[in-house]
């Protein structure tokens, strides 16, 4: 073999090791930080936000629907929602999970619940990489979802004890609308004696204080 091949050779192998080291993950600048958004989209963000609140507002207060006892429709006034924070919302791939594995989650009450972990998504806050787990349902008889259940450093002080969740969708291109103010709480904290509502794993504790979305709304459960 000429000295001209093997250079080529050695050339080329270079350059595929290179091309591997930079498909090999993604580095944090890769992971995305607050979604930024000019001021039209931010008035219809704002917007969409609070015709949820309103609505939820107006599901609570119709005692056909409301998940509140009896008791305590008469005299609703409300829900607890910290104010928008806009930098609390990010646009993030979703990480879809290989296979099919199965995790067993724990209920306020104590029984176990089987979950599906279907992927993950991370985000930046505090230039630091933060990721959580994406569960989904065992039995998808009665439809399919994704769902984030999550801690947080303000769980159990302005915020629901037992965490709080946010319902995932994937868009075409594979990205998730990550916005922590449409954070809600489970039904344990409006009517504890009625619903047994699931833990969120350990692992998904976020060390910081999400102060966007609900706010404890019953104090004490």
């Amino acid at each position: 073999m000429s000295i001209f091949r093997v250079s080529n050779l050695y050339l080329l192998i270079l350059a595929m090791l290179a091309l591997f080291a930079g498909c090999s993950g993604s580095s944090d600048k890769d992971i995305p930080e607050s979604l930024v958004m000019d001021e039209a989209e931010h008035e219809s963000w704002e917007i969409s936000l609070v015709e949820m609140r309103i609505e939820k507002n107006e599901e609570f207060s119709d005692s056909s629907r409301s998940p509140l006892p009896v008791e305590k429709i008469k005299d609703f006034e409300g829900l607890n929602y910290f104010f928008p924070f806009p930098e609390m919302r990010f646009k993030t791939p979703f990480i879809a999970e290989a296979g099919s594995d199965t995790v067993s989650l724990v209920k306020k009450k104590g029984q176990i619940v089987n979950y599906l972990r279907r992927g993950l998504v991370k985000f930046q806050w505090n230039d630091k990489v933060h990721s959580l787990e994406v569960f989904g349902p065992v039995d998808t008889s009665n439809g399919d979802y994704l769902w984030l259940p999550f801690f947080d450093a303000n769980s159990g002080k302005d915020v629901y004890p037992g965490g709080r969740y946010l319902d995932i969708t994937v868009d075409e291109e594979g990205l998730v609308n990550l916005d922590f103010n449409y954070a809600y709480n489970p039904l344990c904290d409006y009517n504890p004696e009625r619903y047994n509502c699931t833990l969120p794993p350990a692992e998904n504790t976020l060390p910081f204080a999400v102060n966007a979305g609900e706010k404890t709304f019953n104090p004490g459960h």
